[in-house]
């Protein structure tokens, strides 16, 4: 049997709640007395002698081991719990269930009449009676739809702000109130809100269909980019498998040639398929924008209401004016084809053996691999190969290598996150095995760690004794043995948000196509949201904090590395290297930085060093340091580095960046 609200309320205020800040508890600990509050709230009442007073009984007891130390308050835990499970059932709109009509997921909630209510029904229900106080419901704490949002601007008049609308005037266009339509627009062509909406509810109706017959039109092209994916793939697996059988033909000194062709096609399909991803990501959101629209559209129209009938119109054109695709690349320009030349066997020591283009258009730019006396020199902003260049001097060694692949994987390990706590346990994010792993150093095996509901594990930061781990739009927090703490929901509806910790204060959480950053602290909270004044970014990828509080992220959209304040003010900007007096564009992915605020960045198959201040220092690792595809790094408190390859191994480096 369900519980009433009223017998609700009272058990969260009389045992959910803590007496001290009289909220929700957070991190309940018990005194010896049986009293339960908050661990922040107590530890704000410790006095200096390291005792504190229960604020109910007044008994004194000495903390000298800290509050944490305390006794947790597993039976408050379990009651949170069960209430959050409540919470997240489905509730429906209490007067449309009442008017007969279809079962329609109420966001909000009348504090005042107890009354569950839609979007629409929400909006009446405000504008009839201004002194109820309107709640959301948990899960739609983001508020209304835009369309709800800018409804609920139009309905009240410009010129008294707090009056409704009652008259449409024709002379203005505009929507106007009682008073307006009595003085400022007295001698204007005014017609009744009733036979206004009679008028414009078929135009609103056409308009709803055409805004339907956009957003199919947005899903076939999402549809279109999907496979355009899936057939740039397949040609990279074709070509890959061509090289190979072609490189069997040869003798052992054309195979480097051939690695070095191999990895520019790969370099060159992950560009394109992360501009496909970019505009895969665009067309979602407004896909999800125009169907909340058309929902809360359909919603007004069955109200009856014709005062937010004639304001829907201008919500609904706004929004079909907003469907527009983003450019994608064309899939015939940009497919890459590869050519052996086979007349050039019998030369195959003197001569190019491989030529790969890139669509239709660009075999003026066709890549060929070097023969063994002319070196390949890679111009600035081209996807082709490089050639390592000698380094003057040694600043990483091989310390330990090891597979992460474990007995009961039932896929190849794809490694997306890692982070290294305190005592050097490697944690390690398997996306495909849906693993956090953990590893010592040297590779042994010590504990594997399942998300609730087998979640895909995406990124990973350790804080203060706790992994934070990303998967799809959710953070969650764990104990180091795998106990779940907490779940949270992130902003947005990216499909990766890489973490990076700083210090034991909080987790920065990179929010992709925002361009922004998220800070949770070990409770969850929200303690700042953090963006670069000034900057036009495209979308943010990996980023890492620096011992300055500064954050340094990728742009994968505009290729480059910025480095910002916690204020938002712009440091720099690199968006290419210079190598042996060439410049070169760079195409940045993983980022951490080491124990001196030296920056190194993962770029297709190398490492590159920048010095704290974003000036570029040098190559450090290539393929010839033994990288295969490096995709996530960090620095343990050793100064080691730890990277993790796409053939599912970990590699740790020893540094000397001084």
């Amino acid at each position: 049997m369900a519980m009433s609200g009223d017998i609700t309320d009272q058990i969260q205020n009389d045992l959910l709640n803590c007496k001290i800040c009289l909220s929700r508890f957070i991190q309940p600990k018990m005194l010896p007395c049986a009293h339960t509050y908050c661990q922040g709230c107590l530890e704000k009442m410790v006095r200096p002698d390291q005792k504190v007073q229960c604020p109910e009984c007044r008994e004194e007891f000495d903390v000298g081991g800290g509050v944490s130390k305390l006794k947790t308050n597993f039976h408050i835990n379990s009651l949170m719990d069960i209430f959050k499970s409540k919470e997240n059932e489905k509730v429906v709109c209490s007067w449309c269930a009442t008017a007969g009509l279809s079962e329609i997921a109420a966001v909000a909630r009348c504090k005042t009449c107890l009354k569950c209510l839609c979007p629409p029904c929400k909006l009446t229900h405000g504008t009839a009676n201004p002194r109820h106080v309107l709640e959301d419901l948990p899960g739609h704490v983001a508020g209304p739809c835009e369309a709800e949002t800018k409804m609920q601007k139009m309905i009240y008049c410009r010129g008294h702000p707090g009056t409704l609308v009652d008259y449409l005037c024709n002379t203005c266009n505009s929507v106007i109130c009682s008073s307006c339509s009595s003085h400022a627009h007295a001698k204007h062509s005014k017609v009744s809100l009733v036979k206004a909406g009679a008028t414009e509810r078929p135009t609103v109706m056409n308009l709803m269909e055409r805004l339907k017959t956009d957003t199919q039109s947005l899903v076939q092209q999402e549809d279109d980019i999907t496979q355009a994916m899936e057939g740039m793939k397949a040609t990279e697996r074709s070509l890959m498998s061509m090289i190979e059988c072609t490189l069997a033909e040869v003798i052992n000194n054309l195979i480097k040639q051939g690695d070095t062709i191999k990895d520019t096609l790969s370099s060159y399909v992950r560009e394109q398929e992360e501009l496909y991803k970019v505009a895969r990501d665009d067309i979602q959101l407004k896909i999800k924008k125009a169907k909340n629209t058309r929902e809360f559209s359909q919603g007004v129209l069955d109200s009856g209401k014709m005062r937010e009938i004639v304001c829907l119109r201008s919500v609904v054109e706004e929004q079909i004016d907003g469907l527009q695709a983003p450019r994608v690349p064309d899939d015939k320009k940009t497919r890459p084809s590869l050519t052996v030349n086979e007349s050039f066997k019998s030369m195959l020591s003197h001569s190019n053996l491989f030529s790969l283009t890139f669509g239709e258009e660009s075999a003026a730019k066709a890549v060929a691999a070097p023969a063994n006396s002319e070196p390949l020199k890679s111009p600035a902003k081209s996807p082709q190969a490089y050639t390592p260049l000698p380094q003057p001097k040694q600043r990483a060694w091989n310390l330990h290598c090891f597979h992460t692949e474990l007995g009961g994987d039932e896929y190849d390990p794809k490694l997306t996150g890692v982070s290294v706590s305190y005592d050097g346990i490697i944690v390690v994010a398997d996306e495909d095995n849906s693993l956090l792993k953990c590893f010592i150093d040297c590779g042994d095996h010590t504990i594997s760690i399942s998300l609730p509901d087998d979640d895909e594990p995406c990124s990973v930061a350790i804080f203060d004794d706790t992994i934070a781990c990303s998967s799809g739009n959710q953070l969650y927090m764990l104990d180091m043995d795998g106990t779940m703490q907490k779940k949270l929901f992130l902003r947005g509806f990216e499909s990766v948000y890489p973490l990076a910790a700083y210090q034991d204060e909080y987790v920065a959480v990179s929010e992709g196509s925002m361009c922004s950053l998220s800070l949770y602290n070990i409770n969850g909270q929200v303690v700042d949201r953090v963006k670069p004044y000034g900057y036009e970014g495209v979308r943010f990828l990996f980023l890492a904090i620096n011992s300055y509080e500064q954050f340094i992220v990728a742009d994968c959209g505009k290729q480059c590395i910025l480095i910002f304040e916690r204020d938002g003010c712009l440091f720099t900007i690199c968006d290419q290297v210079t190598m042996n007096g060439v410049s070169q564009a760079i195409s940045p992915y993983s980022i951490c930085t080491d124990k001196d605020d030296n920056i190194l960045v993962t770029e297709r198959n190398r490492i590159l060093l920048f010095w704290p201040n974003g000036d570029f220092c040098e190559e450090l690792l290539t393929v010839a340091n033994g990288l295969h595809k490096p995709h996530v790094i960090t620095v343990d408190n050793y100064n080691n580095l730890v990277v993790t390859q796409g053939n599912g191994f970990i590699t740790v480096y020893q540094l000397d960046l001084s």
